[in-house]
């Protein structure tokens, strides 16, 4: 049982360092689009379709995922050791 906490902590370390770096990543981009001249947010990488952009959404979605998965990963860790009904 020991074991398989550890590894369920250390799983969720890793998880957190990768939300970690990703929220940082997030913001370090936010920080670039409202430097962009608006002409840049209209048609250039902060354009709807824009390059910037679709690395900003697909971080953010990526920083969902890591966000549920440490949710659960809690949860799992909450009952692990508790007796079975």
């Amino acid at each position: 049982m020991a074991k398989k906490n550890d590894e369920l902590m250390g799983l969720l370390a890793e998880l957190q360092s990768e939300r970690d770096a990703l929220e940082a990543a997030i913001e370090g981009m936010i920080g670039e689009m409202a430097d962009a001249p608006i002409e840049q947010r209209q048609s250039g990488d902060w354009a709807p379709d824009g390059a910037s952009t679709r690395r900003y959404l697909e971080q953010s979605g990526r920083l969902a995922e890591v966000e549920q998965a440490i949710v659960d990963l809690m949860r799992r860790i909450a009952t692990a050791g508790k007796p079975s009904d």
